[in-house]
């Protein structure tokens, strides 16, 4: 299924530089083409710089987090664009360089990591509420010690449920 979607980026490139080719001539398209990967070169080193100053910013807790966060990931987003040779790539990068549209895609972009993050931690086996989900059987019953006394069978709050290390 992946495969469909590198053949539809590879056409949709293929046809944009044709598309300007005929419209512009081949110099052109070359021209135009390198051109908007230089630019958004020097556009992504001046936003990264300011995106990078908000991250250390909020790692000093002077501003909130989820912004500068959001904007990291949005802007690894538009470098592997604009890394990526073709016009139609570098377009795509260059908006996601774009505060007011960074800013627009916050909201999308937190929810996908948290969602990424659930799913990451359920395969782990540790779930939101911080409870280990073990493997094997669960017997009812009582602890007694050799001495006779009941174990309490409830954690203490430094033993949370989670496994330990051996």
């Amino acid at each position: 299924m992946r495969m469909i979607y590198v053949i539809a980026y590879f056409a949709v490139e293929i046809g944009a530089f044709v598309a300007m080719a005929h419209f512009l001539g081949f110099g052109w398209a070359v021209l135009i083409t390198l051109a908007a990967v230089v630019a958004g070169f020097a556009l992504l080193q001046q936003q990264g710089r300011k995106v990078f100053g908000e991250l250390r910013r909020a790692s000093r807790n002077e501003v909130d987090p989820r912004g500068p966060l959001t904007d990291t990931a949005l802007l690894a987003a538009s470098s592997l664009l604009l890394v990526i040779p073709g016009i139609v790539s570098t377009i795509i990068g260059l908006v996601l360089l774009a505060p007011p549209v960074r800013r627009m895609m916050r909201p999308v972009v937190a929810a996908a990591g948290a969602r990424r993050f659930a799913a990451t931690m359920d395969r782990a086996g540790i779930y939101a509420s911080g409870m280990y989900v073990g493997r094997g059987t669960v017997v009812d019953g009582t602890v007694v010690d050799v001495d006779g006394t009941v174990v309490d069978p409830t954690p203490g709050p430094a033993d949370r449920g989670l496994p330990r290390g051996r």
